[in-house]
């Protein structure tokens, strides 16, 4: 006795392919908003980090007595602080050598005295037209 074996139609095969295909389309329109999510939660991971150094320096300055060590903490360069320092992290920069710092970076702009996060994605980030996109 001969069986027939009956593999997928033309239909049944294009059918398939065409729902592969849609589901593709919408995950690469997702793709860059899910690239910035991530970019954000490892921007916020990394500010924990500092907020949390920066507390415990605080805390054994307030309790070993040392007001000046307090005070030194004002306008210093919070990564300092920190036991290890995050990978994107490229120093500290003047003013005018911030051009060059990539997005996706983190820097310390010595003249203002605070840490920038450049955004490496602007499109997902409001910020007015002149000015590069970044956190402060």
């Amino acid at each position: 006795m001969i069986s027939r074996i009956k593999g997928f139609s033309l239909f049944e095969l294009v059918v398939v392919l065409t729902i592969i295909a849609m589901l593709i389309a919408i995950a690469i329109d997702k793709l860059p908003a899910w690239q910035a999510m991530a970019e954000r939660a490892a921007m916020e991971s990394v500010s924990g980090s500092l907020r949390s150094a920066l507390g415990i320096k605080f805390a054994s300055c307030v309790a070993g007595n040392d007001m000046a060590g307090v005070r030194a903490l004002q306008g210093s360069n919070p990564v300092d602080q920190l036991v290890r320092v995050p990978e994107n992290y490229v120093g500290t920069r003047s003013t005018a050598e911030t051009a060059d710092v990539e997005g996706g970076q983190w820097y310390f702009d010595a003249p203002a005295r605070e840490l920038v996060y450049r955004v490496r994605d602007a499109g997902f980030f409001k910020a007015p037209p002149a000015i590069p996109a970044e956190v402060r």
